[in-house]
């Protein structure tokens, strides 16, 4: 395990000393992609991308998916992705994405059948009223999220089912 220390020296190494992350990977014996990580941690984030808590870090679903729409609409590869939103690791990126891939048809199908089922919702005035100004704001942010989101989800879908190969 690399310690905190190291990545730091690797990281002075790069910029200051201008060793290439290839160098770098050989004499410490580790990938270069963990360089390549840790120097673009580093550029986004400072020491704090570099120097990690103890413990494993748990991530909600909305940054997951949120992390996975930059992905899909940037076209950033998997370590620039894992490097702007200060995650450890580009793989922890391709599991979330190769998750999102997989449920992506059966999400689709039950937003379809709950579209079908699901009576309108009216909403009443007084509903309205009682929310703030920055609570509706939020609101609408979230929806025009999750809007996005679905019709990237529909286009991936149709996107693979019309590129598979047919049986003859």
């Amino acid at each position: 395990m690399i310690s905190d220390e190291q990545k730091l020296a690797a990281i002075v190494a790069y910029f200051e000393e201008n060793e290439s992350s290839h160098q770098i990977a050989k004499r410490l014996q580790i990938d270069r992609h963990y360089i390549r990580l840790w120097i673009e941690l580093y550029r986004y984030h400072g020491i704090e991308g570099i120097i990690r808590p103890e413990g494993c870090t748990n991530y909600d679903d909305s940054f997951k998916i949120k992390v996975i729409q930059h992905l899909i609409e940037t076209g950033d590869s998997l370590l620039q992705t894992a490097a702007k939103f200060n995650i450890p690791s580009r793989e922890t990126v391709r599991r979330w994405k190769k998750q999102w891939m997989s449920k992506a048809g059966e999400v689709l199908y039950q937003i379809e059948k709950e579209r079908q089922t699901m009576p309108k919702k009216h909403t009443s005035t007084n509903d309205l009223n009682e929310k703030t100004m920055d609570e509706l704001k939020q609101e609408i942010e979230y929806l025009r999220m999750e809007n996005a989101y679905l019709k990237k989800l529909k286009a991936l879908v149709q996107e693979k089912n019309t590129s598979k190969p047919k049986k003859k």
